[in-house]
This record gives C-alpha cells, structure tokens and sequence, in this order.
C-alpha cells in the first residue's frame, strides 16, 4: 500500500530532526522521556500528565522550592517568609529585579493575583489552599506578600510557595483556565520556549534570567521514546544526559563508563494492617507479626540490593538526623521473640504449629494485597508470607487490578495490603498525617482517603495538632516524638523499604548533577519543581 504524508508529517519529520542535530551541540542538555506527549500545552495549573514537560521546571517558578529528602527550602521568587500572629499571618518577601519573559517586572501583586486566581477557580487549587484555613491574599507594596488564616496550619507551607507565580497581566485575560492550552508562555524561568513536536521539544536559554551566569547551557531538548528500554539505550549511546527511568539492573547500570544513578530516598513501602478487622485490631498481634518479618530480606528480594530495610518509625533517613528522636531503634527481626511475644499475647498454637487466636480457634488465612503483576511486591509478598509462617501464621497472596487494588485498600476490605506511604513531605509531620488522622480514614465500606489502616489514636492526633498549631521547631519535635513512640509500640503498619526516585545521568559532556554527596534536589522527574535546580546547575565540561 503506497503511504502518503501530510505537509503536517513533513514538517515534523523536519523539526525533529532540526531538534536532534541542534542537541548535539556542546551546550545543548538534553532530557530523554520514556513516554510521548500530547498537545502544546504550558499551563502551568493543569496536572504534570496534560502539560508539556518544561512548563513548572523550566519556564515557571514558585516562590520558594522544599527537598522533601531534607526540608531544605531553596528560596526562587520569594526571599524570605516569617510567621506572626499566633501563626494567622504569613508574610513573604519578593524578589526585586525579576522580569516576566516579555520584559515586564515581577511583582508581589504577581504572586497576589495568583493565590486569588485559584480562589476565583477552584478547581485549580488541587493542594486545597483555600480549604485550609488560608482567608485572604494580599500584596502591599512590591515586593511583600501577605497571607492570612483562618487558623493555624503551618504545615501548609510547602504546598503554599510551592505554587507557579503567573503574569496577571496575562492571565487576567484568561477566563477558561482548565482549557487554556497557553502555547506562548509567559514565566519567569530560566529557559524560553523555542520549538515544538510530539517527538522532541526544545527551549533556549533566558538572556535576562534573574540568577546572573545562569542557566551554563544554552539549551534544553526533550526526546520522546517509547519505553524504559529505548530511553535507557539513549542514555548509553550518548544521546542524551538525564532520564527519570526505571532501570531492571540500576547497580549495572551505574557501573558503566560515564552513567551516574541518583534514586534518594523519599518514601517508603509498608505492609498495612486492616486495623478494622479482627483480629488485627490488637496491637499485640500486629507488633508480634512485625518482628517475625524480616525486612532486610525483603529489601534484597523485592529490589537486588538498591533498596535497604526500612526504619519502623517510617522516618525515611534523610529525616531521621533531625526528626528521630535519640536511641529510637527500628523493630528488630526475631523470630523466637516475635513467637514468645505472640504466645503471651494470648495467640497459641495447636499440635500442628498453627496459631489460634484468644478464642482458640485457628486464626484466619490472611490475604496480602498487592497490585496484580507488580513483581516487586508480589516478591516483598512472598518473603512475608514466608517469615509468618515459620511463626504459625498463614497467608495467601491477593494480586489485584489496580482499581481492585487501590479500591481494597481505601475502603478496607483488605486483610493485609503492601503499598507505598499515602503522603510524604519534608518533615515526618506530612507522613503521620496522612497515614494517622481520623480527617483521612473512613468507616470500611467507605473511601479513606490516605489512612489506609483506619487507625487513630487520641494521643496521636492531638500531637498532630500541636504541631500543626505551632512554627515551633522544638515543639513540633516533641509532637513528632510522641507520635514515633506510639505507632512503634501499636504497629499500625510495618516499614518495609525504602522508595526512590529514579535520576540515571550520562555525564560525558556536563557535570553538577545532583547526587547523594550534593542532594541540591530530590531527584523527581524532569517536569518537577526540583528539576529547575538541575538545568540551573549542570555545565559543560
């Protein structure tokens, strides 16, 4: 059959090649994508998946950018922040000298109209400012940006700088934000938009970006491929210097001429307990069940060796310096022990090694959740499986669809569920929230949104709102310290392993990438906030 192409088609055939040639030059970084993208889209209000790539790591800025590994808060348009007013007030110094990428000056009346335009639209404000005790936006003068509550909720304060400050002078002509596809883009970031296809994309450096000396490249290039595999051989070939991709075998990987893995830590996976259901609802039962499991092994099974055990706080280790109070020792693995514990509890066991509950009669076979396919947790599954039984436990492994999968484990039909931590942040305040709060569980039957194990604990949530009351550190780490004490002794959930980004580098052409000696960054992917550090800092060699 003869096939015909469209002017359309040549003319992308042409720009991708322009594309790929111009990304030869020294200069040039270029971002290798294990996906294709859609539409000509940088509006910055709609999720990651709906706009192009650069839009909130290249040509928007926030006012402030929170590792998440650390707390570290990397000042951008804003240059500093104080709390007043019993924490109802928050006020934010702008930067001066800022322009927009057609000339005009940044402003706090810039960043004013911002907040309020999520007000006006609130399907915009996907992290709830506005529901959360945030009252009014106001500037007053230039450069100084004014936020009050309703109550205190400091904890909002990354999901609050973290917002894309947009022109008003644009966008206050936008009526139809959700739609707005804003293919010139206006922003204050390091980079312009050049060129575009649904093959590669490129922009080129801001001459009149705020940070003098800044962007070292004049260039970025994003290319498309069509799997992990195809990404990766990119990376190996040279043709290009990032890709947030899951590797089979990092280690390998890393061991090649010129490749370079980052994957920090910034979550965890956990083995859940359906807190609802008996007989999980004891303590002792879930404490005993925990130390029968050995999550080192978990750990090697379930990752090869790139991911270590977890730390039962949940306290993920680039935290635990700060927020993990002295001489808190994760759970450790003993068999005998986690026996002798089960059998004082009041869990025997039968002539066959089976263990019966308080009743006497044989506990039940529990189901482990896991996603269907995922081979990671369904290995995790196994070595759990394994460890339980040697103390009398049995198990069955429950592989779901996804829908199946996530719908077990928020409506807690489930038994025992493996998945990731339902909320992280910069402090261990963002992880116990999420996962602790009556806000975030629901009776079974209904959807939880985040406390999968539908436990709470009164002297849980009144920590979590003395933290969330105060800007305090010494306070919030006393509040932190009593909620670490409880869910080690209750056991909720057991740390399995840790759970990383996936940073891989080339770094024959350019150094200053981000790594474990220099985490400038969280390693998130190539259209996040973190990014823009990244096409800030590395250079040519």
């Amino acid at each position: 059959m003869k096939r015909v192409f469209s002017a359309a088609s040549a003319v992308l055939v042409t720009l991708t090649a322009a594309l790929w040639s111009q990304a030869q030059a020294q200069s040039t970084f270029t971002v290798v994508r294990a996906t294709q993208w859609g539409a000509q889209n940088f509006n910055p209000f709609t999720p990651n998946d709906q706009h192009l790539q650069p839009t909130n790591s290249a040509i928007y800025e926030s006012l402030y950018y929170v590792n998440i590994l650390n707390g570290k808060m990397t000042p951008v348009l804003g240059t500093s922040y104080k709390w007043s007013n019993s924490n109802k007030t928050l006020t934010v110094t702008t930067r001066s000298g800022v322009k927009w990428h057609d000339g005009k000056a940044f402003s706090a009346r810039d960043a004013a109209f911002t907040y309020n335009y999520l007000k006006q639209y609130p399907a915009l404000d996907v992290a709830g400012l506005w529901k959360n005790g945030l009252s009014s936006v106001k500037a007053s003068g230039a450069n100084t940006l004014v936020f009050a509550f309703s109550r205190a909720n400091t904890p909002i304060l990354p999901d609050l700088l973290q917002v894309m400050m947009v022109p008003e002078h644009v966008w206050s002509k936008v009526t139809a934000p959700l739609t707005e596809t804003n293919a010139k883009p206006v922003g204050t970031g390091p980079f312009l938009f050049d060129q575009y296809s649904q093959q590669a994309l490129r922009l080129v450096k801001n001459p009149n970006y705020w940070i003098k000396g800044q962007p070292y490249v004049d260039a970025l290039v994003w290319l498309a491929t069509n799997s992990n595999d195809a990404a990766q051989l990119k990376l190996l070939k040279g043709e290009a210097d990032y890709g947030y991709i899951g590797l089979t075998d990092p280690l390998g990987f890393s061991k090649k001429p010129n490749m370079g893995i980052y994957w920090p830590v910034d979550n965890y996976n956990y083995l859940y307990f359906n807190t609802a259901k008996k007989p999980l609802d004891d303590p002792a039962l879930r404490r005993g069940m925990s130390q029968a499991i050995n999550t080192a092994q978990v750990a090697l099974k379930g990752y090869a060796g790139i991911a270590k055990a977890a730390h039962t706080s949940g306290i993920i280790p680039g935290q635990q310096g700060e927020w993990l109070a002295k001489g808190t020792a994760s759970l450790k693995y003993d068999t005998a022990a986690a026996d002798r514990a089960l059998t004082a509890a009041g869990y025997k066991k039968d002539s066959k090694g089976n263990r019966l509950g308080k009743d006497g009669k044989p506990l039940p076979t529990f189901k482990i959740l896991v996603g269907a396919g995922w081979t990671d947790f369904i290995t995790m599954a196994q070595v759990i499986s394994g460890d339980l039984k040697k103390v009398g436990i049995n198990t069955q492994i429950d592989q779901q669809a996804w829908s199946s999968y996530a719908g077990g484990l928020q409506t807690g039909t489930y038994d025992l569920g493996i998945s990731w931590g339902w909320g992280s942040g910069p402090t261990p305040y963002y992880m116990y929230d999420k996962t602790l709060s009556p806000e975030y569980s629901a009776a079974v039957g209904k959807t939880a949104a985040s406390n999968l194990s539908r436990y709470t604990n009164p002297t849980v949530t009144k920590a979590l709102q003395t933290y969330s009351s105060t800007s305090d550190v010494a306070t919030q780490k006393k509040a932190i310290a009593t909620i670490t004490k409880v869910v080690m002794q209750d056991m909720p959930y057991l740390a399995l392993t840790d759970r990383s980004e996936f940073s891989n580098y080339n770094t024959s052409r350019f150094t200053g990438f981000p790594s474990a000696q220099n985490p400038y960054n969280h390693g998130t992917a190539d259209d996040t906030i973190g990014a823009r550090l990244m096409y800030l800092n590395v250079k040519p060699k």
